[in-house]
């Protein structure tokens, strides 16, 4: 590990990002203004200028489905053309470039039409037209994570930039310099190993294309945030061999619950320079940041008539005013993120190219954990305890090297990728202070500085080193017009050290991957997969007693069997998914243990693209029956397994009339299910369906162009609780969105 800090120690200088961005963009600023113009947010690229000369080869010949030119040794099999929020091919793992038709799982890919058409800011905001996601027990807007298909969406290692990089989600991701979100469902370990079978979400960076970019964006909400920010692109040198696209962005947020409020930045940067034909180099940075308090949350109330922690039955509270802060005064929740990722692309010959890239994603946290438990629910008096961790310091650095390319035997057309990967983790200790308890109602909160409160305890919460080393290897193969089988492995070498005790474990395995696909038209595709993966079983959360240890790897399975539609104004998928792996959960010794299995079957559909001419949508629904296997208690086998509803959906549908193409109306719908509240399932919380609406309006004012958007989240208001693990936090109330952008 010595060798991975001195990296982190070297690569420290990149954090400045700020200054490197604007030394960049003043030099490309004062380069004369020889690129093209095009359009803003869809990147484009001179054929003349980007495409390496084609060669004869027995494999096909293919093109990139956006109007970037293919990368070096990106080929992509795609039909018909991109409308509104459709999207033809998926940029993430083993299947990147590859038509989302052939991709023998499920994709959800939010492009920057539909990103934009939501207002979207937030990654909960981009992630919520993806089927079957649920929150998980932490603050909505300052600390959001999910779960997929009932399982958790792990932080560290399941959230990829530009499709490698695993960034730290401790830390909310900014969606302003992003050019689109992919949800990949499923075990994902072929590509990059270590990892939970729920879904991978790749965040793509907005890039420079031949149309100079200079937008220049205010935003605003009705509880009194606002801010701005600028996106800046060129392409710059005598044949536009230079790219850069840089995001400024700064927020002052005032959230819906009283007294919360603070401040967001973004400052980032993408990078190209191709200087030959076959040579071409890649670089993107992030540095983003949010300060704000805690707003606080209620603990789970433990069950009543309950012996030994087994049976009885838990009485929820009638869900409190949305407003409602239960936090002390002064309890922060300040994180910080930082990522940088190089790549180099060679074309070797022909169809074959070299990819190499490395990165480090760095995520900083100082926070507060201020939480009531063991209140009346009647009267809602309790106890509220709150603890502090501050100089979390977490670090991904990742490395990969990659060759890919076709070749033919006889009928087949083959399409391969193999490579070696690594990626080692780092949590540094950190203290943790507990303060006393104090008197708190959860119906009408009392008001308490975090300052004045007194220091019980004081300890070290103890880091971990992990390392994941993996050799992968896939083949596509096209057998004619009609079939493809698709297969491969990963051969996984993973190893944890507890800085707590020094304790290690280790575990080394082959993980295989197989896939049928059958066309009958070139339109349809009819898939059935089967993948292993590496998973952990995750970290003990604060409320166990055994909190910060992290628990033994283990081995999931999936099987998915489904069809995919495309229509040509959109692309129809169902599919229907069996998940086993391990179940994790706090026992009711107060211990968070791996104990028997967690298996997860449903079935997923969605619609993405237009419905006519004029509108456009995401559709997407999801039944889930999760049930827990083999734990050797009566009282918690086949039961469902908590925090997963058996219904999901959502939809969204935007309106631009033909007759006033200026302007565009949307509405949409998101629906979560009850859901189980514990693992013996003695309470559930109910299901609720948060409605928004919004529209937008293109006109020139100036000789610019501009667009102005409004956007309203929950407009109906409603109270529920957003998440249903072992903290309660009630949903965020209504909201509406602003935001005016012009072009220059």
């Amino acid at each position: 590990m010595t060798i991975i800090r001195n990296m982190v120690t070297l690569m420290r200088s990149l954090w400045s990002v700020p200054a490197v961005c604007c030394a960049l963009a003043s030099a490309a600023w004062a380069e004369p203004a020889t690129a093209q113009s095009l359009s803003g947010n869809v990147s484009e690229t001179s054929p003349k200028a980007r495409n390496p000369p084609s060669r004869k080869s027995k494999a096909p010949q293919k093109t990139d489905v956006r109007s970037d030119a293919v990368e070096i040794g990106e080929h992509i099999d795609v039909r018909g053309s991109r409308q509104g929020f459709k999207s033809e091919a998926v940029q993430i793992g083993s299947f990147r470039n590859q038509s989302i038709l052939e991709a023998p799982m499920i994709v959800t890919v939010v492009n920057r039409a539909l990103l934009d058409a939501e207002g979207a800011q937030s990654m909960e905001e981009a992630m919520r037209n993806s089927p079957g996601l649920t929150a998980m027990a932490t603050p909505p807007f300052i600390a959001p994570t999910f779960m997929a298909r009932g399982i958790q969406i792990q932080g560290r290692t399941n959230y990829r930039l530009d499709g490698t990089l695993p960034i730290i989600s401790f830390t909310p991701i900014p969606m302003e310099d992003k050019e689109a979100v992919e949800v990949l469902k499923g075990a994902s370990a072929i590509y990059y190993g270590f990892s939970t079978p729920s879904a991978m979400a790749n965040f793509r960076m907005k890039r420079a294309g031949s149309r100079p970019v200079t937008d220049l964006t205010l935003t605003g909400d009705s509880q009194g945030s606002y801010g701005g920010g600028v996106d800046f692109g060129r392409q710059v040198g005598k044949d536009r061999q230079f790219g850069y696209r840089i995001n400024v962005y700064g927020t002052h947020i005032v959230a819906p619950v009283d007294g919360i409020d603070g401040y967001r930045w973004l400052t980032s940067g993408a990078f190209d320079w191709r200087p030959t034909e076959k040579l071409q180099f890649k670089l993107d940075v992030e540095h983003y940041q949010q300060v704000m308090d805690n707003p606080g949350g209620l603990i789970v109330p433990s069950a009543v008539g309950a012996v030994n922690g087994v049976g009885g039955h838990i009485a929820l509270p009638r869900i409190p005013r949305i407003y409602n802060r239960y936090a002390p005064i002064n309890s922060p929740f300040d994180t910080a993120a930082d990522n940088a990722l190089g790549r180099i692309d060679y074309a070797i010959w022909r169809d074959w190219s070299l990819r190499l890239e490395g990165g480090l994603a760095r995520d900083t946290r100082a926070r507060s954990g201020p939480y009531v438990q063991n209140y009346n629910v009647v009267t809602g008096w309790g106890k509220e305890s709150a603890y502090y961790e501050g100089d979390e310091v977490y670090y991904n650095v990742n490395a990969r090297a990659e060759i890919s390319g076709s070749f033919r035997t006889w009928f087949i057309n083959h399409e391969t990728v193999s490579g070696y990967t690594r990626n080692d983790q780092i949590q540094d200790n950190h203290p943790q202070i507990t303060y006393a308890t104090f008197d708190q109602n959860i119906y009408h909160p009392v008001q308490m500085d975090m300052r004045n409160m007194k220091v019980v305890s004081a300890k070290t919460a103890y880091g971990a080193e992990n390392t994941d080393n993996g050799l992968y290897f896939m083949d596509k193969a096209r057998m004619g017009k009609h079939v493809i089988v698709t297969g491969g492995f990963r051969y996984e070498i993973y190893k944890t050290l507890q800085m707590k005790d020094n304790s290690s474990y280790s575990l080394d395995r082959i993980t295989p991957f197989g896939a049928l696909n059958i066309l009958p038209i070139k339109s349809l595709s009819l898939y059935a997969s089967y993948i292993e993966g590496l998973e952990s079983a995750g970290t003990a959360p604060n409320s166990a007693s055994n909190s910060g240890s992290i628990l033994p790897p283990s081995v999931s399975e999936q099987y998915e069997f489904g069809g995919k539609w495309d229509t040509g104004r959109g692309l129809l998928s169902v599919a229907y998914f069996h998940i086993n792996h391990a179940l994790a959960y706090t026992n009711t010794s107060g211990v968070y243990v791996t104990n028997g299995r967690a298996v997860h079957k449903g079935i997923e559909a969605s619609y993405q693209g237009n419905i006519t001419k004029e509108v456009s949508a995401q559709l997407s629904g999801t039944w889930i029956d999760a049930v827990q296997k083999n734990t050797g208690y009566d009282y918690e086998d086949n039961k469902k397994v908590l925090n997963v509803p058996k219904w999901a959906a959502s939809a969204f549908v935007q309106y631009t009339p033909s007759f006033f193409p200026r302007l565009s109306v949307n509405a949409g719908v998101n629906y979560i299910g009850a859901r189980p509240l514990d693992v013996q399932n003695l309470a559930t919380i109910p299901g609720y369906a948060i409605m928004s609406a919004g529209a937008s309006y293109r006109t020139k004012m100036g000789g610019h162009n501009i667009v102005f958007r409004a956007n309203g989240n929950n407009i109906t208001n409603a109270r529920y609780w957003a998440s249903g693990d072992d903290i309660l936090f009630v949903g965020m109330g209504a909201t509406a969105h602003f935001s005016a952008t012009t072009s220059f």
